[in-house]
């Protein structure tokens, strides 16, 4: 890992990676030594994970928030869900197609004060699949783009964006099911 932190070039962003390896390379190890039942293959998800934070460290303000470590827990699991489906060589499926250019409407909030609102969406999002949960994290928290978003989770940019409309399609229905969202 040394080798890693050294090749920055900037101080700052040397002390950063190394704060954020201090602070969650055993929550890493763990994480994907979880998925993927091997340490030695989880070392090398966490190496190659650490890479991909170092690729996107300017998205990082704050090492020792809750933020950052969902950032970094969502990259380490990605990386060993793609090293998992690399050793049994699944195939990729294909996506269906779907109608990415409709627009969004923010849903209507009524009877509830921000906060409840606010807690009810955090609720349904954490009701969802993780692979829509992490893009709108991405998306919502950090503003990543599609290409980021592509990067970060190993999948391309037309894949981020279908994965994120059906993330949101996921959330508005979930809404209607909890009773926040109605249609206007």
């Amino acid at each position: 890992m040394l080798a890693f932190i050294m090749t920055l070039e900037n101080e700052i962003d040397r002390d950063k990676v190394t704060e954020i390896y201090e602070l969650y390379s055993g929550t890493m190890l763990y994480i994907a030594n979880t998925i993927l039942n091997e340490v030695h293959l989880a070392e090398d998800a966490v190496s190659e994970a650490f890479i991909k934070i170092i690729d996107n460290l300017e998205k990082i303000n704050i090492v020792n928030c809750y933020q950052t470590r969902g950032f970094v827990v969502i990259i380490v699991r990605n990386v060993a869900i793609d090293m998992l489906r690399k050793q049994k060589k699944k195939q990729i499926v294909p996506l269906e197609e779907d109608d990415y250019g409709l627009s969004y409407e923010e849903p209507a909030f009524d009877n509830f004060s921000v906060k409840e609102a606010c807690d009810k969406i955090k609720c349904c999002i954490g009701n969802l699949k993780k692979s829509y949960s992490d893009i709108l994290y991405l998306k919502v928290e950090f503003d990543c783009s599609f290409e980021d978003i592509g990067k970060i989770l190993g999948i391309s940019t037309e894949n981020a964006k279908m994965r994120l409309s059906r993330a949101r399609k996921a959330l508005k229905k979930e809404l209607k099911k909890e009773g926040v969202y109605s249609e206007q």
